[in-house]
C-alpha cells in the first residue's frame, strides 16, 4: 500500500471509467483473461462468484469482454484447470444444472485454455465445439465426456475415440518453426478434434494429388472415415499435421504418419502436403520427426508405395533416408525399402539392403520376375 500512496506510476479510476467498453476498445490488441469456474461442451461458461470474488463482478466482466471484442486485434482468454480439486472435471456437458453460478453466452466465446493445451471456439459448430473442449479437459474424463456427448446427440452416434489416446497423446511433439518466406508452421500430433479441418484439407487437394497419395480417383471423404483416420492410439500409429494461421483461423497443410504392425520392425509411412505449401521444405522436415520418433520407438526401417510419377515424393525418401533405398518398380507404383541402419538386415523379403548411398531400381515383369 505504501507503494501505491500517490505513485505517480499508478492511476486509480472508478469502475465506470475502467470498465467501460467504449474506452476499452479503443487499446489495439486488448487481451481479456477470464478465470472460470466450468465450461460446458457448448461452449457455456460458469464464471466464480461470491464473497471472495472481489476483481470484478458479473456485469464488469461482461463490460470487458465487449471491449476486447471490439478492440482491433483484441482477444478474450476464459483459463481454468481441468479439474477441480475435487479432482472433477471443469469440462462437463452443461453448466445450467450448476448452483450458484453466472455464466456467459456461448457466442463471445474465444480462446479456452486448460493446463492440456489451448483452443479456439470462434466461428465452431456445436459439435466442433465439443471435441475442442474434450482435447483440453483431462486425459481421463476424455473418454466418459465423449460417451455423455453421444448421448446428448452432441457428438455422432458412430464417433470413435481410444480412451487411451488422450494418455498416450505426446505433448512434446508440439512446436513452431519458420521456412521460407517467413512462414510460421506448427507442428504436432493429430488430435480426433481435427476431423472437419482434415476434411477440408482433403478437399482442397487436386484430383492428382489424391490419386498420388490414395493410389485410386477419390472424389468424396465422408466423415466416418476420416473420424477414423484422426483417431489414432499414438502408440502403433503417429500421425503429425503441419498447421498455419491463429488458433480461431488454423489451417492444415500437410500430414504425414507411420503405421507399426505387431509382427514386423519396419512401420508403412505415407505423406500429403497442400500444393500450396511445396517445394519448402516441409515434406523433408515432416519425415525427419517421423524418422526420429520411429528410432526412439524401436523401428528399424519404413517401407512405403509411391506412384512412380510422384518424383517429388522420392525425392524426399532419396534425400532424407540414411541408408540406402531399396525400390522395387510394380506396374506404375514403386514399393520402397528404407532400413535405418546398415549394419541390420532389412526385414522386407527379397530386398536386401544395397551396400552404397542411392536407390536401388529394381522392375519386375507380368509373372513377378526381377528384370
Amino acid at each position: 500500500m505504501k507503494w501505491l500512496d500517490n505513485n505517480p506510476v499508478i492511476e486509480f479510476q472508478a469502475i465506470d471509467v475502467v470498465a467501460d467498453p467504449t474506452k476499452i476498445l479503443t487499446n489495439d490488441n486488448f487481451i481479456c483473461v477470464l478465470p472460470a469456474r466450468k465450461v460446458d461442451l457448448t461452449g457455456e461458461v460458469s464464471f466464480h462468484g461470491g464473497k471472495g470474488f472481489i476483481s470484478a463482478g458479473p456485469a464488469e466482466a461482461l463490460e470487458f469482454l465487449r471491449g476486447a471484442t471490439f478492440s482491433n486485434g483484441g482477444r478474450i482468454i476464459f483459463a481454468l484447470p481441468s479439474r477441480n480439486l475435487a479432482r472433477q472435471s471443469n469440462i462437463i456437458l452443461s453448466v445450467y444444472d450448476r448452483p450458484n453460478h453466472f455464466s456467459i453466452v456461448k457466442e463471445s466465446l474465444d480462446l479456452v485454455v486448460t493446463e492440456y493445451g489451448i483452443t479456439s471456439l470462434k466461428g465452431r459448430t456445436i459439435r466442433e465445439r465439443a471435441f475442442a473442449l474434450i482435447d483440453i479437459a483431462h486425459p481421463d474424463d476424455r473418454a466418459e465426456l465423449v460417451r455423455q456427448a453421444k448421448e446428448a446427440h452432441i457428438l455422432y452416434p458412430s464417433q470413435v475415440y481410444f480412451e487411451e489416446s488422450g494418455r498416450l497423446y505426446p505433448d512434446h511433439l508440439t512446436h513452431y518453426r519458420i521456412f521460407k518466406d517467413d512462414l510460421n508452421v506448427q507442428f504436432r500430433a493429430i488430435k480426433p478434434s481435427d476431423v472437419d479441418e482434415m476434411r477440408r484439407f482433403f478437399y482442397r487437394l487436386s484430383d492428382e494429388s489424391k490419386y498420388l497419395r490414395y493410389f485410386a480417383p477419390i472424389d468424396a471423404m465422408p466423415h466416418e472415415e476420416m473420424q477414423e483416420y484422426v483417431t489414432v492410439d499414438h502408440s502403433h500409429i503417429i500421425s503429425i499435421v503441419a498447421i498455419v494461421g491463429e488458433p480461431h483461423d488454423e489451417s492444415i497443410i500437410a500430414e504425414a504418419r507411420y503405421i507399426r504392425w505387431p509382427d514386423r520392425s519396419f512401420a508403412d509411412v505415407a505423406f500429403a502436403v497442400d500444393e500450396k505449401y511445396r517445394r519448402i521444405g516441409i515434406g523433408s522436415y515432416l519425415y525427419q520427426m517421423l524418422l526420429k520418433l520411429a528410432k526412439e520407438n524401436g523401428l528399424e526401417g519404413f517401407n512405403a508405395t509411391v506412384i512412380a510419377d510422384n518424383a517429388a515424393m522420392l525425392k524426399v525418401f532419396q534425400k532424407c533416408a540414411p541408408c540406402p533405398i531399396n525400390a522395387v518398380l510394380s506396374g506404375d507404383k514403386y514399393d520402397l525399402s528404407m532400413p535405418f541402419y546398415s549394419d541390420k538386415p532389412d526385414y522386407t523379403p527379397g530386398q536386401p539392403p544395397h551396400p552404397k548411398p542411392g536407390m536401388t531400381h529394381i522392375a519386375r515383369d507380368d509373372n513377378n520376375n526381377k528384370t
